[in-house]
């Protein structure tokens, strides 16, 4: 498997694991483009974590990966610190194989994440989350809620959502669209936070 620069990575020998396209992957890193350099990203149900492979070669400094199927984080891991080895900045990467929903309920304060013991509260929320769950499962829904509930994200963030163009997930009154692309039988949804609902403290910084 390649990246959008022509660098391999392993895949997961897995074959539920449904790997993001190159053309779905470099449409991605096309809209979000310079806003990744120096953020932070959360990729959820992260398969061979090619997605998050390709934030970091754009410059995100942070990444936490959760996939459920540990031989599958196995190879994750390693891609991401093959990755890290080529990129110039300095970086802090996290693979944690876990079920999705559980993880996501204990929120950003998880003592399992490294991350918390060394950095401050404000830079534990992602900038930038990814999602990408088997495409029939209701993760899409319960995940949104609880990148909210749990204070995941700040108002400034971004939820990408990859799923079927047959069946888009519902999104949660606590989201708004922000942009729906189409490519073939996949569908990238960008969500932002409806700022309407007052999800955030005040000590919420913008990026």
């Amino acid at each position: 498997m390649r990246l959008i620069s022509g660098k391999r990575i392993e895949s997961p020998l897995n074959k539920n694991t449904r790997p993001t396209s190159s053309k779905v992957r470099e449409a991605i890193i096309n809209i979000l483009g310079k806003k990744l350099e120096e953020a932070s990203w959360l990729d959820l149900c992260s398969g061979s974590g090619a997605m998050a492979c390709e934030a970091l070669q754009k410059g995100v400094k942070r990444v936490l990966a959760i996939e459920k199927q540990r031989e599958t984080a196995k190879t994750c891991k390693k891609n991401l610190i093959d990755i890290s080895k080529t990129v110039g900045h300095s970086l802090h990467i996290e693979v944690i194989c876990n079920e999705l929903i559980s993880f996501l309920k204990k929120g950003p304060e998880n003592k399992k994440i490294e991350f918390i013991k060394n950095f401050p509260r404000s830079e534990q929320k992602f900038d930038f989350v990814f999602l990408d769950p088997p495409y029939e499962s209701e993760l899409y829904e319960i995940s949104q809620e609880l990148l909210l509930a749990k204070q995941w994200i700040k108002k400034s963030s971004t939820l990408i959502c990859e799923c079927s163009s047959k069946s888009l997930p519902t999104i949660h009154n606590g989201w708004e669209l922000n942009k729906e692309k189409f490519y073939g039988n996949t569908s990238l949804l960008f969500l932002i936070p409806n700022q309407a609902l007052n999800y955030f403290d005040d000590t919420d910084s913008m990026h």
